[in-house]
């Protein structure tokens, strides 16, 4: 295929994946610009050799993605390839643009709105995961599929005991981690059912302790996670937060890397995945996870414990899972007695979503068949 043109749309609980994809795509000849709509703002800025272009009013950029594609494209065609929710854009307007949407589905089946947006937008729609693919192809559409990704030259096993001690943990202590965004109330990502399970699975495992990475007062419109702490009666010396100032302006990956090493089980009981990421990054650091046996979270988390519970009706007409309480405390039991046998199988597994591997096996491929699809690439060989 001829090398196009793109621009690539990211939200910031992706930007991660945009870090990732964005300069191996880059250096594969694909020549792209990122229209960041959250976190810079005020002028164009240089990332490298990529350039990066501000949000101007809209909170998702529809009053200035078409704008900033016609100013990357000069004149010529380009795709604009958008990483978020699709719902949240004006899928009329991109009609006057080639268009791919990599899209995630955290419901099950995929919600209308999701289905409606990109059937308006008349975009190449692209899962990230395998149930992404399956409810957007019960859904009527042809998906391509290009899971997210995770770089396993960085996400690698550090000693555990060096790990627990970095972040204060003695090597002897059963620790519990989660990595999480606390938004909502109640959360998607499962707080109030994963307290009240610790505080059952603690009670009978005194060397037991819960690492939360996030912001713990709900300032995002989320929970209060000590007020339910100190409600629950979970003894406070056995929950640890980070620094706060560090969890708003970002850590490193490399400390990212020692906090996935220390737990010696991820919990991610979510109520909907569209992927998952930090379900991979603990495994490549031969952590075993926990997760909701639902959406994403059934593929990503492979190595680990699967649970479930309760169906949950969301605004979006589709559906969720919460695990019972009562089946997190059973597979917290579970990795008490097994995580530390799993490490390896659980490296194993996430390198098959190594991010050279992903851009190689999946990007390039989808890339070719969009331009297909979209007529991009014989317009781009008839340039030539």
């Amino acid at each position: 295929m001829a090398q196009q043109r793109a621009i690539c749309l990211y939200l910031t609980g992706y930007g991660q994946q945009t870090g990732l994809f964005v300069p191996r795509l880059n250096a594969a000849g694909h020549e792209i610009a990122v229209s960041a709509f959250y976190g810079v703002q005020g002028g164009i800025l240089q990332w490298g050799d990529i350039r990066l272009y501000p949000q101007i009013a809209h909170p998702y950029g529809n009053d200035v993605i078409q704008a900033h594609a016609n100013d990357w494209f000069e004149g010529q065609r380009g795709l604009i390839l958008t990483l978020l929710d699709v719902w949240v854009l004006d899928s009329r307007a991109l009609t006057r643009s080639d268009v791919a949407c990599w899209t995630p589905v955290d419901h099950d089946p995929v919600p209308p709105n999701v289905l409606e947006s990109l059937q308006l937008s008349q975009a190449v729609p692209i899962a990230m995961s395998r149930h992404g693919e399956r409810m957007l192809r019960d859904g009527g559409l042809d998906p391509l599929y290009v899971p997210h990704g995770v770089d396993t030259n960085v996400y690698t096993p550090v000693e555990k005991a060096d790990a627990k001690q970095a972040l204060g943990f003695s090597p002897d202590m059963f620790v519990v981690g989660m990595v999480a965004a606390n938004k909502g109330a109640p959360s998607r990502k499962g707080f109030t059912q994963a307290l009240q399970a610790f505080k059952e699975f603690q009670a009978k495992h005194d060397d037991a302790r819960l690492y939360l990475h996030t912001e713990p007062l709900g300032m995002f419109a989320g929970v209060n996670l000590p007020a339910m702490i100190q409600s629950l009666g979970i003894p406070g010396e056995t929950v640890m937060f980070p620094d706060q100032y560090r969890t708003l302006v970002g850590f490193s990956q490399q400390h990212m890397r020692t906090v996935f090493s220390a737990m010696d089980v991820l919990l991610n009981p979510a109520g909907g995945e569209g992927f998952g990421v930090p379900i991979l990054e603990a495994q490549a650091c031969g952590t075993p996870v926990i997760v909701t046996d639902w959406t994403a979270m059934t593929e990503v988390g492979a190595v680990g414990w699967h649970v479930s519970g309760e169906r949950f009706w969301t605004d979006q007409r589709s559906w969720w899972m919460f695990p019972s309480v009562e089946a997190i405390r059973w597979a917290l039991g579970e990795a008490h007695s097994h995580a530390h046998r799993l490490g390896g199988k659980a490296v194993e597994h996430a390198s098959q979503y190594d991010a050279d591997l992903v851009t190689r096996e999946f990007w390039l491929p989808a890339l070719e068949e969009i331009g297909r699809r979209t007529g991009l690439a014989e317009e781009a060989k008839a340039a030539a």
